[in-house]
């Protein structure tokens, strides 16, 4: 049976006009094609990777290398290479032999000659140059191995707006050696997206009624299907690729496991489904996905041989059940009905002694002789409805709301998805005569409960330690012999799922009081975090995700950061003061003890970069050997204890521990209020406002230059070459290639908070009301809304 291209089939030059050329941008096709980098990138974002033995990137490294630290069972592949070439899987070794898959046995002359070839660039996808790597053996899940001939089967998802289009287990055969290449002669099977079930088999173009020498395979069920789904979702998720495949190879003992993605898919899968993998892509264009979990539900729906739907409709819309239990929002708080979701009905009905015992009669009004109808506010699914229900009774005990087509306009409604109700008794059959009020009503969420997940999460993600380079010591080294070369920075592996955490994040739901509004954006807050960590090492993403969570300089602030640091008369320096800081420790007990903070300490530590620093535990550290000038002194104090250290303990007696913690963008108002403070006492402008000054032009420099430019302008700002280096590591951290434009956004905020304490006592804002916790200023007025709030207990000696 031949597959005629009938329309609808995508070829070569359709995929690469439409799909990988629109959707796939140069950068990211190029960690793609870099096996060894995407595996590294993935599995710090929990994406399950055979284990990486070594590389052998030059002929140095060849020559140097030693075979025997190789187990005994690996698979040598070339980093850059395509459609399997180059490629040697060994599954033992025998008498200083290698065996492959295959049976074939090679000696170590051959290894050092096939690897030279993969360094000359033989199998790399370009022609050029390449590296050469040797990865752990996946030993395939018999289930689908014992169909394959000796090489490792993998299955194809072809992946596009993170919904699962297409799939195909590829077996490797005799003709293809052992791989599950199809050009080389292994067979493709597609598979049925909804079950994950075989389906037809494709072998040289066309298709055959069984695999030869192993015979028929349709209906077998591929194990942790729905697995291999998310693998393949996340990955796009991850990568932003898209339009990709994900050739994922299911362990015997592990499961699921990435081999590599692919941006730029073959065709091959649409005759092993029988099926125009440009008419699915049509299909799902413009649908509104926004996790893994709701595209497999689409991919499933619309593309299973046996529920596949046309549901073109729902594009950003919700999928919800033929029943649900919905929240009808009453002055009183909320209260969860059984409702069911009739398109049959044009308007909503709500039951008629229901609606007496919510106490909506009072609202009502007629619209005919007849009817009368009542404005309500719903939320199913975390979507908010506004509408108008008419008033009728309804026969069914179990439903008191029937919403109609008008009102479901946003949802696509699903036959099988099963209501998930309470445990609560037939609010009909209960005698609600003399209620006025109606029960089972939560007013608000635990904000208690709301307030420790959001601090649970925003300490998960270590925001600051993600960012740090792990090989910042050796790139100042190899700067400082050549100030012309653009560090290369490698950060901390992810050791959690950011997907995870962004569905717990998703979970937690707040309101519209004063609290509920300040959680409500913490909540966003920490969102913007996980978006900065997930696009470490991608310039233009992580800077997008900066200037969500922290903003950049406005055009305004950015020249007047220039203006100052050019007509600035001092020069930056930090002078050797005669404190040591023993005595400095003396000082800074006695402060605490004047303020009665008997619980903060402080500590000399070793091997700290800072000279002081509050740390957790009520411990303020002062790095062994630092010396202090008496106004450096000053400015401690005034910056860590009579700032930091009072409005964190302040916050303690609030009723949230956020207050304490950190409500969102609480660190432009702290920072501000620091810098504030040690120029309303010192009067001594010029000088600390330098260093906060430079920073701003540092991050507006970063936007559009690399870390060579920010470090010359630096200079050319009488920063010294040290104090230069850390302003242009502080801004560019976070990406891979400091070359590249773009950069970390945070640190403006010292003098853009200094600018926004001005403006806040200028308008007749009192800065006592600053020490309450920490909090940004702008909430001030919401702040203050707050029931039971306490009064600031500690207080800088000028207040």
């Amino acid at each position: 049976m031949f597959f005629f291209n009938d329309k609808g089939v995508l070829g070569i030059n359709a995929r690469n006009l439409l799909y990988v050329r629109p959707y796939n941008k140069k950068k990211v096709i190029k960690m793609a094609d870099d096996k060894i980098k995407s595996k590294k990138f993935l599995s710090a974002r929990g994406i399950p990777v055979p284990k990486l033995y070594a590389e052998i990137r030059t002929k140095q490294d060849l020559e140097k290398f030693d075979f025997n630290s190789l187990p005994s069972s690996f698979v040598l592949k070339p980093n850059h290479g395509f459609g399997g070439e180059g490629i040697i899987p060994v599954a033992s070794k025998r008498d200083q032999l290698w065996v492959t898959a295959s049976g074939r046995k090679i000696g170590k002359d051959e290894f050092i000659n096939h690897i030279s070839d993969i360094l000359d660039g033989r199998y790399s996808i370009s022609n050029v140059g390449d590296t050469a790597f040797f990865e752990q053996m996946i030993i395939s899940h018999d289930s689908i191995g014992n169909y394959s001939f000796r090489g490792l089967p993998d299955i194809r998802v072809i992946v596009h707006n993170l919904i699962p289009v297409m799939a195909m287990l590829r077996l490797p055969t005799k003709e293809s050696g052992g791989k599950a290449n199809l050009h080389l002669g292994a067979v493709g099977i597609g598979i049925d997206i909804s079950k994950g079930e075989t389906t037809y088999i494709a072998y040289k173009n066309k298709i055959i009624d069984e695999i030869p020498g192993v015979g028929p395979i349709k209906g077998l069920k591929i194990p942790f299907w729905e697995d291999i789904l998310m693998v393949a979702s996340k990955c796009q998720l991850n990568t932003n690729l898209g339009y990709m495949a994900a050739d994922i190879a299911i362990d015997k003992t592990s499961g699921p496991v990435l081999l590599e993605i692919n941006a730029r898919a073959g065709m091959g899968v649409q005759i092993a489904n029988l099926a125009p993998l440009k008419k699915r892509l049509q299909r799902i264009e413009g649908v509104k996905v926004t996790t893994p979990i709701k595209g497999i539900r689409i991919a499933k729906d619309m593309f299973g041989n046996v529920v596949e739907k046309e549901i073109q409709h729902m594009s950003g819309k919700t999928v919800v059940g033929i029943e649900e239990m919905v929240e009808l929002i009453l002055k009183e708080g909320t209260r969860r009905v059984a409702a069911k979701l009739d398109s049959g009905n044009e308007r909503t009905i709500i039951d008629e002694q229901y609606a007496i015992d919510c106490g909506l009669l009072e609202e009502a009004y007629e619209y005919d002789d007849e009817k009368s109808t009542v404005k309500l506010k719903l939320s199913i699914a975390k979507e908010r409805i506004q509408t108008v229900a008419d008033i009728e009774k309804i026969t069914d005990s179990d439903i008191n709301l029937i919403l109609g087509r008008r009102d479901l306009v946003n949802f696509f409604i699903d036959p099988s998805k099963k209501i998930q109700k309470t445990n609560l008794p037939s609010e009909k059959n209960v005698d609600n005569s003399k209620q006025t009020k109606p029960i089972n009503v939560s007013k608000k969420p635990p904000y208690g409960e709301v307030d420790q997940k959001l601090i649970k999460i925003d300490e998960k993600l270590k925001l600051l330690y993600h960012l740090r380079p792990t090989n910042l010591a050796e790139e100042h080294d190899k700067f400082f012999k050549n100030f012309k070369k653009n560090p290369q920075f490698e950060y901390p592996e992810l050791k959690f799922d950011l997907y995870n955490i962004r569905k717990e994040l998703d979970q937690i739901v707040t309101d519209e009081t004063p609290v509920g509004i300040l959680f409500e954006k913490k909540r966003e807050e920490i969102g913007y975090k996980i978006d900065l960590l997930d696009s470490r090492s991608f310039a233009e993403e992580f800077t997008r995700a900066s200037v969500d969570l922290y903003g950049k300089p406005s055009e305004l602030l950015g020249k007047e950061a220039r203006e100052y640091l050019k007509e600035a008369s001092i020069t930056y320096s930090q002078p050797k003061g005669n404190i040591t800081a023993e005595e400095a420790k003396a000082k800074l007990d006695k402060v605490f003890e004047d303020y009665a903070l008997k619980n903060w300490k402080v500590k000399i530590k070793e091997d700290m970069v800072s000279d002081a620093i509050a740390g957790k535990n009520n411990r303020l550290f002062i790095r062994k050997g630092a010396q202090f000038t008496p106004s450096r002194l000053e400015n401690l104090i005034i910056h860590e204890i009579e700032t930091h250290i009072l409005t964190a303990e302040n916050g303690k007696s609030q009723n949230y521990e956020l207050f304490n913690r950190g409500l969102a963008n609480y660190l432009e108002t702290q920072e501000g209020l620091a810098i504030y403070n040690i120029l309303s006492q010192k009067k001594e402008e010029e000088k600390n406002l330098y260093l906060s000054v430079s920073l701003v032009y540092a991050v507006d420099l970063a936007m559009k230059h690399s870390f060579v430019e920010v470090f010359e302008k630096m200079l050319d700002a009488k920063i010294p070459p040290e104090r230069a280096w850390r302003n242009a590591v502080k801004v560019k951290r976070g990406l891979e290639d400091t070359g590249e434009a773009g950069g970390f956004t945070k640190d403006f905020l010292y003098y853009k908070g200094y600018r926004q304490i001005q403006s806040f006592v200028a308008k007749g804002g009192k800065i006592k009301d600053l020490y309450i916790g920490k909090f940004n200023a702008d909430d001030i007025d919401i702040i203050l809304q707050i029931p039971e709030l306490k009064e600031p207990k500690y207080l800088p000696k000028w207040l």
